[in-house]
């Protein structure tokens, strides 16, 4: 049984690292390879612990299948393991971050996807987001970070609802 809740700082090692492997699978491809030695585990670390955002976890058998994270209206991140991706868990997370947003009394939620990201984006379309808009939206980066990268990324909407 999945169970989904809040993190908690002991969580913080396997978010991190699903964090990692996460983005060098769906982003790194995307993105100058200048970017790329900002994003060792050391560096995602850095950008976890620097982060504002509300994050909640996806357990099961005291093992962290992956995570989504929001910040106002805004899904900031959805990341699952390699080994549970496919498994609902996605879906699982998504539906309770979009309930997260609507109790935080917004109609209308919405998320940033690198263009190029094909897993995301689909699964995005499938999960009934829809773009709204494209432009060059600035990378995370690690504090100390030397250099201003961006990339193009689309702005998804979805109404959402407490009720989910």
């Amino acid at each position: 049984m999945i169970d989904i809740r809040p993190a908690r700082p002991e969580d913080r090692a396997a978010i991190v690292e699903i964090l990692h492997h996460g983005w060098h699978d769906g982003h790194a491809h995307l993105v100058p390879p200048e970017v790329l030695p900002l994003r060792t585990l050391d560096c995602i670390d850095d950008i976890y612990g620097a982060s504002e955002d509300i994050f909640h976890v996806a357990e099961e058998a005291g093992r962290i299948l992956g995570f989504v994270a929001i910040n106002g209206d805004e899904l900031t991140k959805l990341f699952i393991a390699r080994d549970a991706r496919g498994s609902g868990v996605a879906e699982q997370l998504m539906v309770h971050g979009e309930r997260m947003i609507a109790e935080n009394g917004f109609a209308v939620a919405r998320l940033l996807c690198q263009v190029g990201n094909v897993p995301a984006e689909r699964f995005y379309a499938r999960t009934g987001w829809v773009e709204d808009h494209r432009g060059q939206y600035p990378l995370w980066m690690p504090k100390g970070a030397v250099g201003h990268f961006t990339a193009e990324t689309m702005c998804l909407l979805k109404p959402v609802s407490a009720d989910l």
